[in-house]
């Protein structure tokens, strides 16, 4: 079973059982789905020695039990704690007050009917626990230990990611566990808290614990032949001129990002981007042109590449694989056969990565026209199918049949600002068939860098070249590249870019040979402050000569 879920996490009581009865069909699924490579968590509220008692080899059938509510992760090599036990007074003055409680090796076990007497034991000795309801049960803990934290450390021991996970439960300590996994699963007899914070809701006659989660286990989502796509995951990146917000889903769709040469692809390809790592979930960006490296100041990203210093197919999934990293892999500086050599070996190794682990969970390709167009190297390799893919092109044409028929959602960048607000940009969103929405984009928290391979050094045709000359006319020397314009830039003579500020010549060079229109921008506002002090130095000029000429002369002009 190669798929999205790589693990499933499973409450206990209510949820595998009837009171002291297991569910055998639940049972079964979960030996089934670990046999296909899933692997299956029990987190529940138990403490180790009275499960072990009613339930012998229990924690056997699981690759890892999280126990006491998060407070104790225990596996194949035996077991630690998480969370240093509940101060022990507490559990004296419990006892001694008649309140029956029992100690595991974390947590204080008791009778939400309790509930009233044990906040004011606590309040009373200054401790810092939490309570937490199970149904009927009422469990005293550490602070900030749930489900969710316990759930986190299984995860990290097995190495897989929560967004690849899905919990299912039925109770109100359920809900820390549905927070962290990507999906999570009331059963059908679940409290109505859990419910209805549910991604979905199994069918089954409510009472009967372990209704619906066989057929659950076995079934599409879990299976792989159906997205997991809840609503709560999706990402803000804009809001709609009409109202409501601009969303992706997290994961799990195949995402079109077009629009003409200079209209914005990268700056809008950069904030999904920003906005899934910022998530917590796994992207690779095939970056051809080096647009894209101002993402590594995001939080356990890395540039890798840059010129010859490629790292092999393996050296990649290294780094993906530590802390589920995201990637961003420069090509650059390599040559075109080059580059197809390598997304070659690339494809067919982060492909099968994807498919026994679930990471990276999106690819990003960026001139996807190359790698994915009708003839294009990976045609055959990458496959959009599998989903998770971000493509990324000025001419969505030229791809191919099979990566076209894939798309979910395609976001068409116009690079028209937004009326009325300066630094914003719009651009239209279609999701499946409905109609393309003009929305606004939510502005970005890395810098867009243009690549130093791709606009600095890469020498311009001829009639491309800056030529910088004299206020006459006199060529004096010129620019081949941006490289060289920023050091003749520094070197000609002040009359020389005097003369060019003065004409705007440098923002049209930018803005017409470059194509970097936020760079021109910002050429084009230092050449009007240089005319705007000109003038205003002019007119200054010209009032104090007609003052000292109104002090000497009679009937002088004011």
């Amino acid at each position: 079973m190669a798929g999205f879920v790589r693990a499933v996490a499973l409450d206990l009581d209510g949820t595998l059982t009837s009171g002291s009865d297991l569910s055998e069909g639940a049972m079964a699924a979960i030996e089934e789905a670990r046999t296909e490579g899933v692997a299956a968590i029990l987190v529940t509220g138990r403490i180790r020695a009275e499960m072990d008692a009613e339930f012998p080899g229990l924690a056997d059938a699981f690759d890892l039990v999280v126990a006491e509510n998060g407070a104790v992760l225990l596996g194949p090599d035996g077991g630690r704690t998480l969370a240093r036990p509940v101060d022990e007074t507490l559990a004296v003055a419990l006892r001694t007050a008649g309140v029956s409680v029992r100690s595991g090796e974390v947590l204080l076990a008791g009778s939400a009917n309790d509930t009233d007497v044990v906040v004011a034991e606590v309040a009373r000795l200054g401790l810092d626990c939490q309570l937490l309801r199970n149904r009927s049960e009422l469990m005293v803990l550490p602070s900030a230990v749930s489900k969710g934290t316990g759930l986190v450390a299984a995860l990290d021991e097995l190495g897989i990611s929560p967004h690849n996970t899905v919990a299912v439960g039925d109770a109100e300590n359920d809900l820390a566990l549905f927070e962290v996994a990507e999906l999570g699963v009331a059963v059908a007899n679940a409290v109505p808290s859990l419910q209805q914070h549910a991604d979905l809701v199994l069918a089954g006659a409510a009472g009967a614990a372990g209704d619906g989660v066989a057929d659950f286990l076995a079934g599409p989502l879990v299976r792989g032949t159906c997205p997991v796509r809840p609503e709560r995951r999706r990402l803000s990146i804009g809001h709609f001129l009409d109202g409501g917000v601009a969303s992706v889903p997290g994961a799990q769709s195949n995402i079109l990002v077009c629009g003409g040469s200079g209209a914005g692809k990268s700056h809008m390809a950069g904030l999904l981007i920003e906005q899934w790592v910022t998530a917590g979930y796994s992207v690779l960006v095939v970056d051809v042109e080096g647009d894209h490296i101002g993402l590594g100041h995001l939080r356990n990203t890395a540039v890798l590449g840059d010129g010859a210093q490629l790292p092999t197919p393996h050296e990649l999934i290294s780094v993906l694989r530590a802390q589920r990293s995201s990637v961003v892999l420069d090509l650059s500086g390599t040559s075109p056969a080059h580059r197809v050599a390598y997304l070659h070996d690339v494809a067919s190794v982060v492909e099968a990565e994807r498919a026994v682990t679930g990471v990276p969970h999106w690819i990003v390709i960026d001139e996807a026209h190359q790698t994915l167009g009708g003839a294009g190297a990976a045609t055959a390799i990458f496959r959009p199918a599998d989903l998770g893919y971000c493509l990324i092109t000025y001419v969505p044409e030229q791809l191919s049949e099979t990566a076209l028929a894939a798309i979910d959602l395609t976001i068409r960048v116009t690079g028209a600002p937004l009326p009325g607000v300066a630094g914003t940009g719009t651009a239209l969103l279609r999701e499946g068939g409905g109609p393309e929405r003009e929305f606004a984009l939510t502005p970005r928290r890395t810098p867009h860098r243009r690549h130093w391979h791709k606009y600095v050094t890469q020498p311009l045709p001829g009639h491309q070249w800056f030529r910088f000359r004299s206020p006459t006319g006199t060529e004096l020397t010129a620019a081949r590249d941006l490289r060289e314009f920023a050091k003749m830039l520094h070197d000609v003579e002040a009359t020389s870019a005097e003369h060019h500020l003065g004409r705007g010549d440098f923002s049209r060079w930018v803005v017409g040979t470059l194509q970097d229109r936020e760079l021109g921008a910002a050429v084009a506002a230092v050449e009007r402050d240089l005319l705007a002090r000109r003038a205003h130095d002019v007119e200054r000029a010209r009032d104090r000569i007609l003052a000292e000429i109104a002090e000497r002369y009679d009937d002088a002009p004011q």
